[in-house]
């Protein structure tokens, strides 16, 4: 093995450790000691590879949401219907919430994120990222796979209400009364077809494309933002 895939190796195992502990302790309270600890390798060994405990959260939330990009898409992929209002809520719900960190990030959980729950909330690109979705509405309705007899803001607050409410209800619920992922899901297919599909014929490749523009604008903004926490972090933490 090369050296270079070595570093990969490691450099997953290193956000494979602090995925772990920041799920398990919050990212306030997870210190690259820890993770250093739960990787197998010396402390300065993680400073190599990442320049301070925020900018390996930063490759973790890239890395975690290129994950559920990709089960998303395998789930709209494995579907006869394609790109329908329901698989993109349905799918996109799923995937987010098979995923505890990014479950985490789009409920702002103050216990897992801590402070950085504040530093995203903040970020001017996450808060454009609902004007996008707007854009990617009126979109859709322009090609019959969302009626466009509800305007697009009245359209993305609702279906934000959905995505948002199945994610944090399960915290709320009493152990063991939340019914499978499966079941709410075709739950979800019926409410979300019949109160905002389109009957008509739309456009699903063309709107399959659309869907993975959205989804790839928001992981480049992650990027940027990684990007330029690299640029201004020259010292460690932890």
């Amino acid at each position: 093995m090369g050296e270079s895939a070595i570093n990969a190796e490691r450099e997953q195992a290193i956000l494979d450790a602090a995925y772990e502990l920041i799920i398990r302790y919050g990212y306030g309270k997870t210190i690259v000691e820890d993770i250093a600890k739960a990787a197998h390798i010396a402390k300065g060994t993680v400073y190599l590879h990442f320049k301070s405990k925020e900018e390996l959260f930063n490759a973790l939330i890239t890395r975690e949401s290129d994950r559920v990009i990709d089960r998303i898409f395998v789930l709209i992929d494995a579907d006869p219907e394609g790109v329908t209002v329901f698989n993109m809520y349905r799918y996109g719900w799923q995937g987010i919430q098979e995923n505890p960190l990014m479950r985490a990030l789009y409920t702002r959980d103050q216990r897992v994120l801590g402070d950085y729950a504040r530093k995203v909330a903040a970020m001017p690109q996450y808060q454009q990222l609902s004007q996008f979705s707007t854009d990617f509405v009126r979109y859709f309705q322009k090609l019959g796979i969302i009626r466009d007899d509800i305007d697009a803001e009245t359209v993305m607050l609702l279906l934000s209400a959905f995505r948002y409410g199945l994610l944090i209800v399960p915290e709320i619920m009493p152990e063991g009364s939340m019914p499978p992922m499966e079941v709410v899901g075709i739950g979800l297919a019926k409410v979300l077809s019949g109160g905002f599909g389109d009957q008509g014929s739309g456009n699903s490749e063309e709107g399959k494309r659309a869907l993975r523009e959205l989804y790839m604008q928001g992981i480049e903004l992650l990027r940027s933002q990684h990007s330029q926490a690299k640029k201004e972090s020259g010292k460690t933490d932890g």
